[in-house]
C-alpha cells in the first residue's frame, strides 16, 4: 500500500472517529434535556447514527407521556400515526379505548345501522355493515376496536380458500385479542357467503377482536358463533 493511501486511510478513520464523538456528544446532551425538541433535533442531525434507535424510543416515550397527560382522542392518535412499532403502542389504544368508549355507547341502532365498516388490505377494500338489532354488543365492540386504531397494522392470519378468512389479532397473533372477552349474541343469522362472525374460543363468551369472513355457506356454524355484519362490497378481494 502506497504512503499516499495510507494517509487517506488514516484521515477517514480520524473524521469517522470525529463523527461519532459528535453524534454522542449530542445524544448526551438530548439526554439531559430530555424534551421532545431535543430528540428531534438530534434525529434531524443523525437520522441513521449509532443512537438513532435509541433516541427514537426515547422520542416515544416523551411523546406518549404527552398523550397521557393531554388524554384527548387526538392526543393518542397522533401518537399512534407517529409510532406505529412502539412498543407503548398497545397501551395508547387502551387509554383510547377508555375516551371512545363513552361515545359508542351513546350510538343508536339505526346509527348502526347506516354505518359500513371498511377494512383496507393490500388487495382492495371490504365494505361490511352491521346487524345491530341481532347482535349489538359485538357490532359496537368491533366500532370501538376499529375507532381506537387497535384492528390498525393486523393480518388476515387464518385463510382457508374457498371457507374463510379471520383476521383482527395483534401482529397476527392467533391466541391474541383486546385483553377482554364479551357475552356471546347467538342469533338466528344464517352463515353465507359474506358472513361476517366473531371468532371464539371453546367457550361461548370468549369472542374479544377476532372476526371471520365467510368465503362460501358454513350452516355448521350457524348458532354457536355470533353473526354480527356482512360483507356488501369487496368479497373478491
Amino acid at each position: 500500500m502506497s504512503r499516499d493511501w495510507k494517509k487517506i486511510i488514516f484521515i477517514l478513520l480520524l473524521f469517522f472517529s470525529f463523527c461519532r464523538l459528535s453524534e454522542e456528544k449530542a445524544y448526551h446532551q438530548a439526554e439531559e434535556k430530555n424534551t421532545i425538541q431535543a430528540f428531534e433535533d438530534f434525529l434531524k442531525k443523525f437520522p441513521d447514527g449509532e443512537y438513532t434507535q435509541s433516541a427514537k424510543g426515547h422520542l416515544a416515550l416523551l411523546y406518549f407521556q404527552k398523550a397521557f397527560k393531554e388524554n384527548t382522542k387526538q392526543a393518542y392518535e397522533d401518537y399512534i400515526r407517529r409510532f406505529p412499532e412502539s412498543r407503548l403502542r398497545p397501551e395508547a389504544i387502551k387509554c383510547l379505548m377508555k375516551l371512545v368508549e363513552p361515545e359508542i355507547e351513546k350510538i343508536t341502532t339505526d346509527e348502526i345501522k347506516n354505518l359500513r365498516a371498511i377494512i383496507h388490505t393490500d388487495y382492495g377494500d371490504i365494505w361490511i355493515k352491521f346487524f345491530p338489532e341481532k347482535a349489538p354488543r359485538h357490532c359496537k365492540n368491533f366500532i370501538k376496536l376499529a375507532e381506537s386504531h387497535f384492528y390498525d397494522l393486523s393480518q388476515f392470519h387464518l385463510i382457508i380458500p374457498g371457507e374463510l378468512i379471520q383476521g383482527g389479532a395483534p401482529k397476527g397473533d392467533p391466541r391474541g385479542g383486546p385483553g377482554y372477552t364479551i357475552k356471546a349474541e347467538f342469533n338466528d343469522l344464517p352463515h353465507l357467503t359474506g358472513t361476517v362472525g366473531m371468532a371464539r374460543g371453546t367457550h361461548p363468551d370468549s369472542a374479544g377482536s377476532q372476526f371471520y369472513i365467510c368465503l362460501a355457506p358454513m350452516p355448521e356454524r350457524d348458532g354457536k358463533y355470533t353473526v354480527f355484519g356482512q360483507v356488501v362490497n369487496g368479497l373478491d378481494v
